[in-house]
């Protein structure tokens, strides 16, 4: 689709799954600042999404940004999110929440698929699995997403 991606992990193996799938950049935020290693690397990211949970990602995220940039935030952490708005003015950043799964964007989501532009990783596994499925869920050890078959 024609965009330069950066991952963030604190999951090598989610990493690699990146990497796979076309980011050129990985960064695991247990060992490198993300926000340090992308402006080294980038020079700043245009646009930044974060689905992540932790509330450490909405900080960094700030961070990874270039002046200009836009962050898309779509996990939602516990509790409030401390924005620092000096950064966020003299950035000249935007700032967006996003919902996901409605409708339009299962079919824009089915479209690339059908075009060729995503290739994304599916597991199918038997109904007889579902508590372990669920566990691995739990442990973050599913790549991808699962099918349960039944």
């Amino acid at each position: 689709m024609g965009l330069r991606v950066a991952a963030v992990d604190i999951a090598d193996d989610k990493l690699a799954l990146a990497r796979k799938h076309g980011a050129e950049l990985t960064v695991n935020a247990l060992h490198e600042d993300p926000a340090e290693v992308i402006q080294r690397e980038t020079g700043g990211c245009h646009g930044v999404l974060v689905t992540a949970v932790h509330p450490s990602a909405f900080g960094q995220a700030i961070g990874m940004a270039r002046r200009g940039g836009t962050i898309v935030f779509n996990g939602l952490p516990p509790g409030d999110f401390p924005a620092p708005i000096f950064e966020i003015v003299l950035k000249g950043l935007t700032v967006r929440g996003s919902i996901v799964g409605t409708r339009q964007d299962l079919e824009e989501a089915l479209d690339f698929y059908a075009q060729g532009k995503i290739h994304p990783t599916v597991s199918t596994r038997e109904l007889s699995e579902v508590n372990a499925v669920f566990d691995e869920m739990k442990h973050a050890k599913i790549d991808g997403r699962v099918v349960l078959r039944f």
